[in-house]
């Protein structure tokens, strides 16, 4: 009867140290999973840039525009997700951007989706996408030599866009011309 305890405590004793063992996994496992959230909350998010409804479905066309970059030039996408976190549409002839409290925002011309090509929005897109470059890295270039490096960046563009619009390259070829 004496072993029959003995061995009831031992099996009680072994079960609550494996009990104990359990807990601290659980615990431990809860604490790594907690840090683990939190830091990644902590990250800068580098997601695609809010693009702002305006128009007849330009944000649908600016998207499309980005998932052309995306596709050819992804290294150019990710220069447009590390710069520019919004993409906003105005009234005028000519597309621009600024930094606005500290983000990069590109401005799309009415006169530019009126082109309407999805390939020259992708053009205006990666070509005030380094002009945000400049101003974030503090890089000081005249504003001449400045156009003719994004209109270069831009013609690296079509180059590898199958297909793109003969005129479209035809022109920022005459706009590196122009800036030389």
């Amino acid at each position: 009867m004496l072993l029959l305890i003995r061995s009831g405590v031992k099996k009680v004793e072994t079960e609550h140290r494996n009990k104990n063992k359990d807990d601290k996994l659980v615990k431990a496992h809860f604490r790594i999973t907690y840090f683990l959230i939190m830091w990644a909350f902590s990250l800068p998010s580098f997601g695609q840039p809010i693009i702002h409804p305006a128009g007849d479905g330009w944000h649908i066309k600016a998207d499309s525009a980005l998932s052309v970059i995306k596709k050819y030039a992804p290294e150019k996408y990710d220069l447009i997700v590390d710069v520019c976190q919004e993409i906003e549409f105005w009234s005028s002839t000519f597309s621009s951007n600024e930094m606005r409290d500290g983000d990069g925002v590109i401005y799309v011309s009415n006169g530019d989706m009126k082109i309407e090509s999805y390939n020259n929005l992708a053009c205006v897109l990666v070509h005030e996408s380094l002009h945000l470059f400049f101003l974030k890295s503090g890089i000081k270039v005249s504003k001449r030599e400045e156009e003719k490096l994004c209109y270069k960046y831009e013609l690296e563009l079509l180059h590898k866009i199958p297909g793109a619009e003969p005129w479209l390259i035809q022109h920022t070829k005459d706009k590196i011309k122009q800036f030389s």
